[in-house]
């Protein structure tokens, strides 16, 4: 374990092997230490706060590991970087600290920041005097069109917070801007639609793209949508605005799961897939093959089948072990011919291979497993064999396949079969490898299968799965009911490993379309680990050979160094799974030497660089136009610490918030075991009859003002509404 001081550092592994006379081995090898490190995130209550208010009926500050006992220091700072809060030595409970702090009646607006110092971490929050918004207007699509289009669907929706729909008139304004140059007067086309909202409080116009100038242009071009609700016996209006994308990218080619390299002489098998602008296969339908290697070309046609993929199986005798580049393409004339400024635009597929060196005249090939795997299920890996007598000799009668898998926790499964040979010059077969992939395996697991012949000859494959993100520790969360009356009392059901500290977090939905950034999910909590979504050997460590080999051409007395290029082999299918090994095989193959007289590499050439591959980073939010960006700020509901005990459940009686609304659950809880974090789960409440009063933000002493109040009624029959009188105030019936 590296010193205090560090985190990590460089250790050595000697191997020493002594056989007699037959086999000796004396090597060392080195590899990185890290210390565990703890993953920190703060969680508040509601992204968004009042004066006056208390910041987080409680904030959270979570640290995702076993060994964190304290929080070295915490402060809150004012927009103005001005430090008005601080806690010391804060001793979190199984991980959690809960804390609070109340903001003055008289502060400054704008953004606050809470940092944790040891370990380091960061959150914002906003003081805002909002006004709640009575209704959410938003528009549900499309999000792009194709001038291909004849009509599209316009949908444009008004919904109260509770979910129910908004009910009045809808307006709406789509414009297609003129392109403003010198010589062109052009003006801007204009189309208006309105009509009452339906059943579900949205109105579809159907759009004739024959009213706008959607004709193939060289670059996309957009339609400016703008929409108003007037709500009904109201006056109420709320406005919102949209773009539409008019794409000029009429399909596209793909190559689906192509492997990075081809191995000599062993057909190389693949697939194309068309699909159409609205992501559909494209049956029936032609597409060509361009095969480029050692400035030759070569061009096959297929058709697509019913799911729009064809299907293509390549002889790679002629590739020579060169680099060989393949196209999928629509059409031939491209290829010559400078497209017109009016044609629409497919995309092309293109996929490099690099050959794989090889020592053997026997192959395997592991077969991918599509799409992300689920946690807890499991899976049959399929690896398929191709066996030379040459390898194995006369005298062997069975060869041995051994597999590694490496996830987060390192190695998580090894284990060997054993296949028996027959007297065939040529051996085909198969296998298959049961994995069920849990918390350890997460988030990108890696297999590799290698088998080692009686002529020192060795022949792997290796390949790389999407799982789920998942966690040790497997927490649920319910109701059970998906509505419940306001101000009613409901049960929430909590399950997670025995012992564990969950925290409970229930807001109005509406808080992960304010600020999407703050919702607490499985990407965000691997993303304080990005350790584990790195492959390959860490800077420190790297593994450079001292030899390669001179070219014919150049004069023995001109020595070189050797040219760290990517090299697909045996050694790099383990390098690239972080497995250091140790071997007197012929498993790498030797680079070219580089001369300092020798030109500098072009861009067309791979060379090596660490293969880190940090696929999830801390990304800025993004608030699409087509989303529901809604300005009504929620309050929480729910905000407890609940211990769950040693049968691993818990019900809890919590009372139905009175305003009527959907209600996002999110939870988490941390134990022994580990983290866990919860599917999110909702809970509606509903008020079946209701009044609300529509009132002005504000008024001058002795101002006349119309007050409405709007009697909301969601029964099966008739209510009968009272007027009341209070002081000198009558209400009217």
């Amino acid at each position: 374990v590296p010193q205090p001081a560090g985190s990590q550092e460089v250790g050595t592994v000697h191997l020493r092997i002594s056989n007699g006379h037959y086999f000796n081995a004396n090597e060392e090898k080195q590899v990185l230490i890290r210390r565990a490190g703890t993953g920190t995130f703060i969680q508040m209550d509601k992204p968004i706060y009042k004066p006056g208010q208390t910041v987080g009926s409680g904030q959270r500050i979570v640290g995702v590991a076993d060994d964190c006992l304290f929080f070295n220091s915490l402060g809150l700072q004012d927009p103005n970087q001005n430090r008005i809060g601080q806690w010391l030595d804060v001793r979190p409970k199984q991980g959690i600290a809960d804390l609070s702090f109340q903001l003055a009646a008289e502060l400054s607006l704008g953004t606050y920041t809470i940092n944790v110092v040891n370990p380091k971490a960061s959150s914002t929050f906003k003081v805002e005097e909002h006004v709640l918004q009575k209704f959410d207007v938003f528009f549900e699509g499309p999000a792009q069109i194709y001038p291909s289009d004849k009509i599209f669907p316009l949908r444009v929706c008004g919904r109260y917070s509770y979910g129910k729909a908004v009910q009045g008139t809808m307006r709406v304004t789509l414009c297609q801007k003129a392109r403003r140059r010198p010589q062109n007067a052009s003006k801007d086309i204009c189309r208006e639609y309105s009509g009452p909202t339906m059943s579900k409080g949205c109105f579809t116009p159907s759009v004739s793209t024959s009213v706008f100038n959607l004709a193939p242009s060289e670059e996309d071009s957009k339609l400016y949508a703008e929409a108003s609700l007037l709500e009904m016996g109201t006056g109420v209006q709320i406005n919102t605005s949209s773009q539409i994308l008019v794409s000029r990218t009429a399909a596209r080619a793909v190559f689906e799961t192509p492997n990075a390299y081809y191995i000599p002489g062993v057909p190389y098998k693949g697939k194309i897939k068309l699909q159409d602008h609205y992501g559909n296969g494209m049956k029936n339908r032609k597409v060509y093959l361009v095969i480029k290697f050692m400035r030759r070309r070569f061009i096959k046609t297929y058709i697509t089948d019913g799911s729009g993929i064809a299907s293509f199986n390549l002889d790679t005798t002629a590739w020579n072990s060169s680099s060989v580049s393949l196209e999928g393409r629509f059409a031939l004339e491209d290829l010559t011919h400078t497209l017109r400024k009016t044609d629409f635009s497919y995309t092309n597929a293109y996929h490099h291979l690099q050959p794989f060196h090889v020592t053997t005249k026997s192959f395997l090939d592991i077969h991918p497993l599509t799409e992300t795997l689920p946690c807890g299920l499991k899976q049959n890996v399929q690896v398929t064999f191709t066996l030379s007598r040459d390898d194995l000799g006369e005298d062997t009668s069975r060869i041995g396949f051994a597999y590694y898998v490496t996830g987060k926790a390192g190695i998580v499964v090894r284990g060997q079969r054993s296949v028996q040979v027959g007297k065939l010059n040529m051996l085909k077969g198969s296998f298959s490898i049961p994995l069920t992939f849990t918390a350890d395996f997460t988030p990108s697991p890696s297999l590799v299968v290698y088998a080692i012949f009686p002529n020192g000859g060795v022949t792997a494959d290796s390949i790389r799965f999407d799982v789920a993100l998942c966690f040790e520790n497997q927490v649920k969360v319910g109701f059970p009911a998906k509505e419940a009356h306001s101000g009613s009392t409901v049960q929430l059901r909590l399950q997670a490993a025995p012992g564990s500290l969950c925290a409970v977090q229930a807001v109005d939905e509406n808080m992960f379309f304010v600020r999407p950034e703050s919702e607490l999910t499985s990407q965000m909590v691997y993303g304080l680990f990005p350790a584990a979504y790195r492959h390959g050997y860490p800077a420190q460590v790297e593994e450079h050979s001292d030899h390669c080999v001179q070219p014919q051409s150049m004069s023995s007395l001109l020595r070189g160094k050797p040219q760290h290029s990517f090299q697909p082999d045996i050694f790099n299918l383990f390098r690239n799974m972080g497995l250091k090994i140790f071997s007197n095989l012929v498993i790498k193959k030797l680079s070219q030497c580089f001369h300092r007289a020798d030109r500098k590499p072009t861009m067309g050439e791979m060379h090596f660089q660490p293969t880190w591959d940090m696929r999830i980073t801390k990304e800025q939010p993004q608030l699409t136009t087509h989303g529901r960006l809604h300005h009504y700020f929620p309050e929480a509901w729910i905000w407890n610490l609940f211990s769950v005990g040693s049968n691993g459940s818990r019900s809890v009686l919590v009372t139905a918030p009175a305003a009527a609304a959907e209600w996002k659950v999110k939870t988490f809880c941390l134990a022994r075991r580990g983290f866990g974090l919860a599917p999110t789960t909702s809970l509606r409440t509903v008020q079946p009859f209701f009044v609300d009063v529509t009132l002005p933000h504000s008024v001058i002493r002795g101002e006349t003002f119309m007050l409405k109040a709007t009697v909301f009624n969601y029964l099966q029959q008739c209510m009968q509404v009272c007027a009341c009188a209070t002081g000198n105030t009558v209400w009217d019936r």
